[in-house]
């Protein structure tokens, strides 16, 4: 019978050597598996806020959109009131004919003779 359990021996130690390997084996893949866990996680809380970042910054750019959009509206309005303004405006051809009508009737520019020159002339003329 010792000559059984000999035998046994070196079985019962490869199985307690591959054993303990194996437990090994089997802890590392849970180191593993929770650094894999771990990463998992850590990417996937940046990518929620990476996402949270995003709605944010459409958020602002739909505000800035609709900011633009209001005020290129208002310049818009603005324009058709000046080019309404601009038809009232007198034209350079107009304006031209104007200044020389004024200037045909101005008296300022015409030659007007004074009382004294009038007697001087008649008195000269005798």
């Amino acid at each position: 019978m010792a000559f059984r359990g000999a035998q046994n021996v070196p079985i019962t130690n490869e199985m307690i050597k591959r054993l303990n390997e194996n437990t090994r084996r089997i802890r590392s893949l849970e180191e593993q598996a929770r650094l894999l866990e771990n990463k998992n996680d850590s990417i996937e809380e940046r990518s929620l806020e990476t996402q949270d970042e995003i709605r944010e910054k459409f958020g602002e750019i739909d505000k800035s959109l609709k900011d633009l959009n209001i005020r290129l509206m208002k310049i818009e309005n603005e324009m058709q009131k000046l080019r309404k303004s601009l038809e009232k405006v007198v034209t350079k051809p107009e304006l031209e004919e104007l200044k020389n009508f004024i200037d045909l009737i101005n008296p300022i520019k015409m030659e007007f003779v004074t009382r004294k020159e009038v007697e001087k002339l008649i008195r000269e003329s005798k």
